[in-house]
C-alpha cells in the first residue's frame, strides 16, 4: 500500500461505508501539500477515472488517470507531484455501459462562480482563530433555554448591494452587517444557505457544494473572517443547512455515477416534485458518511454557532407520499447526526425545519427523540398570520386561531418564526399581509411582533420586516433602505429596536419558554372584543408580566383587566404610537378569575404590558 492509499485505513473504509465517518473531507476530494496535489473520490461501477485540470490562467486541460486503492475499488486516487492551487478540474468518468460522464468533486472546498461549475483547488487557510473567539464560541449558547434568543434571518445576496450593484463579498457584510444587528437589538444572524449553488433563484436551497462556501461573496478566509466578527461582537451565527435534497443540474451529485448513487434507487422516492430535486438516499452509508461530514465541516472549519436544517420531510417522512408516513430510516440518520454533532460541538445549536410534526423532534434521543435544541413552530405560524390577515370585523369568528398553540405548546421546544418563506411568491410582505389603511396596517404589524415577542418561544425575523418592509421580497435586489427616509418606516424600525430591547431586559419572555409555569391566560375566550390577555413568568415573581392584546379596530374605555395582586400596576411596554397612561391601581373583582382588576384605557391593534410596581419603579422601555 502507497503511502497515498494508507490514509484510508482499514478501519477509516469501514467507518465511510458504514456511515460512521465524520471527517471525510479530510480524506476526499483534492488536498494540497508543498510540492505535490492529491485527488481522492468515491464512485463505484465506472472503469475509468481522469481527473482533468485547468490552469486558471489556460483554458488548456491536463488529464491524469486515476487509479483504484489497493482496498477498495468503488475508490480511485491520483497524486500529483505539483502544487495545484487555484487549478479548475473535473471528473471524467467512463461507466458500466461505456458513457462518458463529467461531475464536479462531491468534496470540493472551493468552486467557480456560476454559470461555471468546476471544482477549484482550495488554498490552504491562513485565518487564525483568536483565543477570544474561540472562547465565545463555547459560551455564546450556554444554558440558551433560559436565555433571549432573536434570530435576524437574512439572505446575504439581498440584504445589501455595494455601490456598484453588486453583491458584499463576506468581509464587507461584516462591516456593514454586525453594527446594523447589534443597534437593533438581534443576538443571532441565520444566513440561508451559502454553500455552492448555481441558481441565485433557489437562494441557496438547491445545494451542489456541501463542502463549498459560494463564490459569490468571496473566498473561505473572508467568510471566516465574517465568522470571526460575529464572534468577537458576541452575535449567534447560524447556518441554514440542506441535509435531506439536492440539485439536479447534471455537472454535480445527480446520477453521478451514470446511474443513482447519491439519491434514491426507489422511483417513487427519488424525485422530489416540490422543489425539482433529489432526494438523498441515506440508507447508503457513503450518503449518510457525506453528509455527516458536511455537518462536521462547517462547525469544525468555519466555527458557525448552528444550523437550521431545511425540509426535514424528506428525511422523517417517507418522500411523496400524500400521507405522513414515518421514514425511520431518515429518522435514525438524523438521530445519529444530532448525537455526532452534540458529542463532538457540545456549544452547538440545531433547529430543525419539521411542517408535518414528527413526534419528539426536540427531545433528546435517549428519550426517544430526534435530538434537535428547537424546532420551527409552523402552526403558530400559519394560525397567527391568518388571523392577523382577517379583517378586524371577522376576527372573532377565528379567535381560536390565536389561542389554539398554547394547546400543544410544550410537546417541543419551539422557534417562532416569521421567516422567508412568508414573504415570498406573491403572499406581500408582513406589512401588507395587514388590512386597512397604511396606519392601522403599521398599528397591526407593530402588534404582530409584540405578540411574537410575548407568546412563548425564541424567536427568528426575516430581513426588512423590523422596519415594514413595504414590498415583498425580491431575490434580485437588495431590501428598500430608501423607505427608512419615510416616517412611517423609521418609527417601525425604531419601535423594533425598542421591543428587542424590552424582550431582552425582561426575564419573563424567555426564561421559562419551554415550561408550562412560565405562562397563564388571564382571558383566552375573548372573541367578542378580539381580546387576550395573559402572564408571562421568569423564575423569580418580581419579573412578572401581565399581557393584553387588542387585536379589533375598536378603542375600549376603562377595560377591565384582571391581575394577580391588589396593588399598583405601572404599564412597561406598549406597541401604542403615542403612549398614554403609566400607572393604575388595582381594584377588587367579582369576576370568576383573577381576584382584582385595573381599569385601563386599551386601543385598537396594540399590546400592553404591566408589571406590579416595586419600591423604586420599573424601569421604562415605552
Amino acid at each position: 500500500m502507497n503511502d497515498l492509499q494508507s490514509h484510508l485505513t482499514p478501519d477509516k473504509l469501514e467507518a465511510f461505508h458504514a456511515g460512521l465517518m465524520k471527517d471525510a473531507y479530510l480524506y476526499f476530494g483534492a488536498h494540497t501539500a508543498t510540492n505535490e496535489t492529491t485527488f481522492t473520490l468515491w464512485v463505484p461501477g465506472v472503469t475509468k477515472v481522469v481527473v482533468a485540470c485547468t490552469h486558471p490562467e489556460s483554458l488548456v486541460e491536463e488529464f491524469f488517470q486515476m487509479e483504484q486503492h489497493v482496498l477498495d475499488e468503488t475508490i480511485w486516487q491520483v497524486r500529483i507531484p505539483r502544487r495545484l492551487t487555484g487549478y479548475a478540474y473535473e471528473y471524467i468518468f467512463e461507466t458500466l455501459t461505456g458513457e462518458v460522464v463529467r461531475k464536479s468533486d462531491p468534496y470540493a472546498q472551493m468552486s467557480e462562480m456560476r454559470p461555471e461549475t468546476k471544482s477549484i483547488v482550495a488554498a490552504s487557510s491562513k485565518h487564525t482563530w483568536s483565543k477570544t473567539v474561540l472562547h465565545q464560541k463555547k459560551v455564546l449558547n450556554n444554558k440558551h433555554g433560559e436565555k433571549p434568543i432573536a434570530i435576524y434571518e437574512l439572505h446575504i445576496g439581498t440584504w445589501k448591494r455595494n455601490a456598484q450593484g453588486g453583491f458584499l463579498n463576506y468581509r464587507e457584510l461584516a462591516d456593514e452587517l454586525i453594527p446594523y444587528v447589534l443597534e437593533m437589538g438581534f443576538t443571532h444572524i441565520e444566513i440561508l444557505p451559502i454553500t455552492e449553488h448555481p441558481l441565485d433563484e433557489s437562494w441557496g436551497y438547491q445545494t451542489t457544494g456541501y463542502f463549498a462556501p459560494t463564490s459569490r461573496y468571496g473566498t473561505a478566509d473572508d467568510l471566516k473572517y465574517f465568522i470571526a466578527k460575529c464572534a468577537e461582537k458576541k452575535v449567534g451565527l447560524i447556518l441554514d443547512w440542506v441535509p435531506g435534497h439536492f440539485c439536479v443540474d447534471e455537472h454535480a451529485l445527480a446520477n453521478f455515477n451514470g446511474g443513482y448513487l447519491y439519491e434514491y434507487e426507489q422511483e417513487d422516492r427519488r424525485a422530489n416534485p416540490d422543489w425539482g430535486t433529489l432526494n438523498f438516499d441515506i440508507r447508503k452509508g457513503e450518503v449518510a458518511s457525506f453528509l455527516l461530514s458536511s455537518s462536521h465541516y462547517w462547525l469544525s472549519e468555519f466555527k458557525f454557532d448552528g444550523f437550521r436544517m431545511d425540509a426535514l420531510i424528506c428525511l422523517l417522512f417517507v418522500p411523496n407520499r400524500e400521507e405522513a408516513i414515518p421514514n425511520e430510516e431518515g429518522a435514525a440518520f438524523l438521530k445519529k447526526l444530532t448525537n455526532s454533532l452534540k458529542e463532538h460541538h457540545p456549544e452547538v445549536l440545531l433547529i430543525a425545519e419539521d411542517a408535518w410534526n414528527y413526534p419528539k423532534v426536540t427531545h433528546d434521543t435517549a428519550e426517544g427523540g430526534v435530538g434537535f435544541h428547537y424546532k420551527w413552530n409552523f402552526g403558530w405560524m400559519r394560525d397567527t398570520l391568518d388571523y392577523m390577515e382577517t379583517q378586524p370585523s371577522k376576527r372573532s369568528e377565528v379567535h381560536k386561531k390565536m389561542n389554539f398553540s398554547l394547546v400543544y405548546q410544550y410537546e417541543e421546544r419551539y422557534l417562532l418564526a416569521l421567516s422567508h418563506d412568508e414573504v415570498v411568491n406573491g403572499q406581500g410582505s408582513l406589512l401588507n399581509k395587514l388590512p386597512g389603511t397604511l396606519s392601522d396596517r403599521f398599528a397591526q404589524l407593530r402588534l404582530l411582533l409584540s405578540f411574537w415577542i410575548a407568546h412563548p418561544g425564541k424567536k427568528l425575523l426575516f430581513m426588512g420586516q423590523e422596519f415594514g418592509h413595504f414590498e415583498e421580497w425580491n431575490f434580485t435586489s437588495e431590501l428598500d433602505w430608501h423607505s427608512l427616509g419615510t416616517e412611517e418606516h423609521e418609527e417601525m424600525a425604531n419601535f423594533t429596536k425598542e421591543l428587542l430591547s424590552f424582550y431582552k431586559t425582561e426575564k419573563a419572555f424567555f426564561e421559562l419558554d419551554d415550561h408550562p409555569d412560565g405562562f397563564t391566560w388571564i382571558d383566552a375566550d375573548n372573541h367578542q372584543q378580539s381580546v387576550a390577555a395573559f402572564i408571562r413568568r421568569g423564575h423569580l415573581p418580581q419579573d412578572e408580566c401581565i399581557v393584553v392584546c387588542n387585536f379589533s379596530d375598536q378603542h375600549y374605555t376603562d377595560f377591565e383587566l384582571e391581575v394577580p395582586e391588589n396593588n399598583t400596576y405601572e404599564k412597561v411596554f406598549t406597541s401604542e404610537s403615542k403612549p398614554s397612561e403609566i400607572a393604575v391601581g388595582a381594584t377588587n373583582h367579582a369576576g370568576e378569575g383573577l381576584m382584582y382588576a385595573i381599569s385601563i384605557d386599551l386601543p385598537a391593534f396594540t399590546l400592553i404590558v404591566w408589571k406590579l410596581k416595586r419600591m423604586g419603579g420599573n424601569q421604562h422601555e415605552r
